[in-house]
Formats: C-alpha cells, structure tokens, sequence
C-alpha cells in the first residue's frame, strides 16, 4: 500500500487516559455534529412550509369548492333535483383534492331569504366550542329570485400543531327565476 495514501494511525495527543483532549484535538466526526445541531431547525422549518403551502391549496379548494355549490344551488339544480344536505355536500367534495375526509369533517350551511337582511350568518360552533354536526346546520336553498347564503366549514388539521384549524368559505347569490 503506498505510503500516501495509508490512513493516519498515528497517536493523538493527550494519551489514552486524557479523552476530552482526544475530542478537542480530533475533527473526526465534526460533520455528523455540525448536521445534528443544524438538522432540527431545518427540518422543522421544512415541514412547516409544508403546512403553511397545504393549509392555503386547502383553503383556496374550499373557496372553489364553495362556489361551484352555491352555482348549483344558484341556477337551481339542487331544488328540481330535490337534493338533500348530504347530496350537495357529496357535489362539493367531488370538487376537492386537497380536503381529506371531506365528507366526515365539512359541513355545510346554506341559508335563503327575500333579502340579504333576512339572514343570518350561522355560528360553526356548538355550546362547547367544538363544531357542530351536519344536523345542527340549515339547509334551505330556497325559491326563485331568494337571496342565498352558502357557508362551509371544514376541519383542518396541521402537521405542526395539535390543534385543528375550521377553513370557512362563504358565498352570496341570488337565485335565478328558474
């Protein structure tokens, strides 16, 4: 084996019995150290732009999602159809990717008046502040020409945090004479 290219065996300094001047004098291993303290904070701050990207796409197909029902509700699809909650619910979540589980945690309010003063905006919490289930919203899309207000709410959950967050989205209309 050429001379040059043999690794160093030589003894480090301090002796045997002195292994915390082994460790200052050595950079064996500095690498590994230098990742260990550095790994963490990337690592986290990689997972949570990860969270802040899916939150917004989640957000921004909630909105998309939204309007795509408050359309159907709009031109009146859903009255000739005589669709039920659950059936314009299941319409909404066709349209999303993003939103998991979206049948078990979205919940839709739709609401309908003569006038926009003769709604009001529903509460997605219950007494307890947990959010409400699917029968405690209302379902009214109402007749031709009624003011119409969509609301969805969805149960969000981060990567980072334990909580969960409630997306909401909104939309007015006012339904076509059909």
């Amino acid at each position: 084996m050429d001379a040059a290219k043999a690794p160093d065996r030589r003894p480090i300094p301090g002796g045997p019995g002195r292994w915390p001047f082994r460790l200052v004098k050595t950079e064996r291993g500095a690498t590994m150290i230098e990742f260990a303290i550095v790994a963490l904070p990337f690592f986290l701050l990689l997972m949570g732009a990860f969270d802040i990207g899916f939150y917004y796409w989640g957000s921004e197909e909630l909105e998309n999602a939204t309007a795509y029902g408050a359309r159907l509700v709009r031109t009146g699809q859903v009255q000739a159809a005589g669709m039920t909650q659950a059936q314009l619910k299941a319409a909404i979540c066709s349209k999303t990717a993003a939103l998991v589980g979206c049948m078990s945690r979205l919940r839709l309010d739709v609401r309908s008046g003569q006038s926009l003063a003769d709604i009001t905006p529903p509460s997605p919490f219950d007494a307890s502040g947990a959010l409400k289930s699917d029968a405690q919203f209302t379902f009214s899309p109402g007749a031709a020409n009624d003011i119409v207000l969509v609301s969805t709410y969805f149960d969000w959950r981060l990567l980072l945090k334990p909580s969960d967050y409630i997306l909401h989205a909104a939309t007015v209309a006012q339904n076509e004479p059909f």
